[in-house]
C-alpha cells in the first residue's frame, strides 16, 4: 500500500465515520418527529423509562439500517454519489420505521401511545423498541 492509496483510506474512515455519525444524530431527531408526545420532556422530567427504552433501540434500529448501508460493495461509481445515495436511502430506511410503528400502534387493542406517555408503561415501549429493531434487521436483509 502506498502513500496515496494510505491516504484515500483515511479520508474514506474519517468521511464514513462523521457521515454515520451525523446520521445518527438525524435518527435522534426523527425520533422526536414521529413520537406523538414531547420526547425530551418525557426522558428528563418525567424519567419516563417506557420513552427511553423506545428512544434508544430506536438508536439501534438506525444503526442497523446504516450498517446495511455503509458496509459491503459501493453502490455508485463516485464517492460523491454514494454519499448521496446512502443518505437518501437512510432517510428512507426512518421513513420505513416510521411506517411500521403507525403500523404497531394500528395493530393493537389499546391505546398504545398513552401506554409508554402516559402509563410509563416499560413493557409496552420495550415491544415498541423490539419492533423497531426487528423492522430494521429486515431493511438490512433488504438492502
Amino acid at each position: 500500500m502506498d502513500m496515496a492509496q494510505l491516504g484515500q483510506l483515511i479520508t474514506q474512515i474519517l468521511g464514513w465515520s462523521l457521515g454515520g455519525m451525523a446520521a445518527l444524530v438525524l435518527a435522534r431527531y426523527a425520533y422526536k418527529v414521529i413520537a406523538p408526545f414531547d420526547v425530551n420532556a418525557e426522558l428528563v422530567g418525567d424519567r419516563n423509562t417506557a420513552v427511553g427504552a423506545s428512544k434508544g433501540m430506536f438508536q439501534i434500529a438506525a444503526a442497523i439500517i446504516l450498517h446495511g448501508l455503509v458496509g459491503g460493495d459501493r453502490m455508485a461509481s463516485t464517492l460523491w454519489a454514494d454519499i448521496a445515495l446512502v443518505a437518501g436511502l437512510f432517510l428512507l430506511g426512518l421513513l420505513m420505521l416510521w411506517v411500521g410503528r403507525v403500523i404497531l400502534v394500528a395493530a393493537t387493542s389499546f391505546d398504545f401511545n398513552k401506554q409508554i406517555h402516559e402509563e410509563d408503561n416499560l413493557a409496552v415501549g420495550l415491544i415498541e423498541g423490539s419492533y423497531f429493531i426487528a423492522f430494521a434487521v429486515i431493511i438490512h436483509g433488504v438492502i
